[in-house]
């Protein structure tokens, strides 16, 4: 996690570290005093694990405690930022290894008890496995779909944005006035850490990579649009998961692309016309169907995309 020492939240003007077991654990009410701060972390520094902060020398461990006007303060995790530094007692049992972690290929969501699920549930779950099997993130994000953000198995990767952050993330994407694009009312999110192995495939794409750099100029070194719409075609894995995405705000710093990636997990009945795949369109129609039902429930995915030119 790169820049923990010297980490401070501009909107929550402190040097706390918010962990995705925090925002996990957090009320409704705790989740929209601090999603701001949140959001901020997530764009500046990522949204670790507490297994990665652990033993770290660049952060501090604070324990939990009760102000002189009796709040009551959650333990948690600060960087370790001169001005910020607390008094209060580290954890340093672990050995922190210094090296710069690699970055994590996503795994299979663990849905290996399926007795918590319905049978129409299960049989769905069963397909997707098969028919993504060499497909990691077009099966992780039916799987998201799939288990109704009530039975959704912890990840490394990824944070998950309760609905009640959408007004603010819509705002914050400045998307809330484009067709199409704006985020329904009590949506969940995904959003995806820089170093995830999701962003990585992104980055990396060949067929992303080309259609963003057609609508750079030259001339003013800059894009000729905030919004660019991202057809995936020959990668099957980010065909089946993505399909049309729409990468948004993207900027060029120190000959580094730099960029998020925007798409809403929903689908539409499409017919032998519109989609000639039939593999294809087995697989988008039975979501669509299965979308008019409790079984699948939409969200929006954000993924973190950086490349060098």
């Amino acid at each position: 996690m790169a820049n923990l020492k010297d980490f401070f939240n501009k909107i929550s003007n402190n040097n706390r570290i918010f962990t995705a077991e925090d925002i996990g654990e957090m009320s409704g009410n705790e989740y929209t005093q601090n999603e701001k701060a949140i959001f901020h972390q997530l764009q500046n520094l990522g949204i670790p694990r507490r297994n990665q902060l652990n033993g770290n020398p660049d952060v501090i461990y604070v324990h939990a405690y009760t102000k002189a006007d009796g709040t009551h303060v959650k333990a948690h995790y600060r960087s370790r930022n001169g001005s910020f530094a607390t008094g209060y007692a580290t954890n340093t049992n672990n050995t922190y290894n210094s090296n710069k972690p690699k970055i994590k290929e996503i795994k299979p969501a663990d849905f290996s008890n399926l007795e918590k699920y319905n049978s129409i549930t299960k049989s769905l779950l069963e397909i997707n496995e098969k028919l993504n099997y060499n497909r990691p993130d077009a099966r992780e994000l039916m799987n998201i779909g799939l288990s109704g953000f009530e039975n959704l198995p912890e990840h490394s990767e990824f944070s998950v944005f309760q609905p009640e952050a959408v007004e603010y993330v819509n705002n914050q994407l400045n998307i809330k006035n484009s067709k199409g694009l704006v985020i329904p009312k009590g949506w969940n999110g995904v959003i995806y850490d820089k170093n995830s192995g999701f962003s990585k495939r992104l980055s990396n794409s060949p067929e992303l990579q080309k259609q963003v750099m057609k609508y750079y100029d030259n001339k003013t070194k800059s894009f000729t649009s905030n919004q660019i719409l991202i057809d995936f075609k020959e990668d099957k894995n980010l065909c089946y998961s993505i399909g049309h995405g729409t990468v948004l705000n993207p900027r060029i710093e120190n000959e580094e692309f730099k960029a998020i990636l925007f798409d809403k997990y929903d689908f539409q009945w499409l017919n032998k016309e519109k989609l000639p795949d039939d593999h294809m369109r087995f697989i988008n129609n039975g979501a669509a169907f299965a979308e008019l039902t409790p079984i699948l429930t939409n969200y929006y995915v954000i993924i973190p995309i950086r490349f060098k030119l």
